[in-house]
């Protein structure tokens, strides 16, 4: 009877309500809760799938921040530690590493001796991330520019030649993000080894000789990896409970709390707390639908390779999903569930006080913007 009184709430609510409110069946919240929160449980092992996130190496900013610690940088000019011009600035340091050369045509730099970065597959880091600045005294372009990842040895490495097009503006921190890995476009000098890379050069040319600067910061190769993967499925369900069922269960208590306390402002007497929770318990199967619908909105979406930066990361998402139907549509379906749960707490006050309608939705209306101004605070 409790089953069908549940389903019934979606399509017939006055007539559900008038039949829970005389009997309120406390195995219909417990069917209400087991689809929510098995519902919830789904909702967030999707979401999980959706999210590949930055795992790096290092997993700091350790290499621009000594010059010789586990790692040691080389140069064709001068080094030293800039604790004034950086790009990274975060919890682990703030520096960048310069080096500086005068009246040349080109310079190096080189960071070599730190652990073994594996690129040889999908699986691994497939990316080599890093910010450059250089300044150039005459102002010109570089003519030309290379990467070089060592593998064991100074003669043992792979090299990528297009440097210079994507640092072509003197004095302004740029970015790269580069591919690496077999089929990327590097060329192999004396047989190196993606599985085993183990030092990075950057070299810089000029067609006339010049004071030039060149500074290097956020330097560490980087690969996606799975939430799932990193999280696990006791995980995913600890996060479901604590992001997903625990405000459920807290808007739950805390939305017929407010229901009461309103009738009371208004003179309206919905009885006891305990059987007004039972009663107010059906109309979250709308919650049930609601997430049962975000899952559909979230299966649209691609996979997002998640940045470990905050910014970068908010970033990402504003530019892959926020443009998306699917994305729009879940961040407008918690309004529309609220709206849909005001209206059927609506109709059990009418139910159970026969007030008018005006007086309904007023009592609503002020117990929902009550719950909105809660919600700040709360969730």
């Amino acid at each position: 009877m409790a089953v069908r009184e549940v389903l019934e709430v979606l399509y017939s609510p006055i007539n559900a309500f008038k039949k829970i409110i005389e009997n309120p069946d406390f195995k219909g919240v417990v069917m209400v809760l087991i689809l929510v929160m098995s519902s919830m449980m789904v909702v967030q092992y999707v979401a999980s799938s959706k999210i590949n996130v930055e795992t790096r190496l290092p997993e700091t900013d350790d290499w621009t921040e000594l010059i010789v610690d586990q790692h040691a940088w080389t140069s064709s000019g001068s080094l030293s530690l800039d604790a004034a011009d950086y790009q990274m600035g975060n919890d682990d340091g703030n520096h960048s590493v310069a080096s500086a050369v005068q009246n040349e045509t080109s310079i190096w730099m080189r960071i070599m001796d730190f652990e073994s970065a594996n690129c040889s597959a999908d699986t691994e880091y497939v990316e080599l991330f890093f910010w450059m600045n250089y300044t150039n005294d005459q102002g010109m372009l570089p003519t030309s520019g290379t990467i070089k990842l060592f593998s064991g040895s100074n003669d043992s490495y792979f090299e990528y030649d297009n440097l210079a097009d994507v640092f072509a503006v003197s004095g302004n921190w740029t970015n790269a993000t580069i591919k690496v890995g077999p089929n990327q476009g590097w060329s192999a000098n004396n047989s190196p080894d993606w599985e085993n890379i183990t030092g990075i050069g950057f070299t810089l040319q000029w067609s006339e000789s010049a004071d030039v600067t060149v500074k290097i910061d956020g330097l560490y190769f980087r690969k996606y990896v799975p939430f799932i993967d990193i999280a696990g499925i006791g995980g995913v369900i600890q996060l479901a409970m604590v992001n997903l069922a625990l405000p459920f269960a807290i808007d739950w208590i805390i939305w017929s709390g407010i229901l009461i306390l309103v009738g009371k402002l208004f003179q309206e007497e919905l009885g006891l707390w305990s059987k007004f929770f039972t009663i107010i318990g059906y109309s979250y199967i709308v919650t049930f639908v609601y997430t049962v619908l975000n899952i559909a909105a979230i299966l649209s979406l691609p996979v997002l390779n998640l940045p470990a930066e905050t910014s970068m990361a908010a970033a990402a998402i504003t530019n892959t999903w926020v443009p998306l139907i699917g994305y729009q549509i879940s961040m407008y379906l918690p309004l529309v569930e609220r709206i849909w749960l005001a209206g059927l707490a609506a109709i059990v006050i009418k139910q159970m006080r026969n007030t008018v309608w005006g007086k309904t939705l007023t009592m609503v209306a002020v117990a929902f913007g009550i719950r909105y101004l809660l919600s700040l605070f709360l969730f």
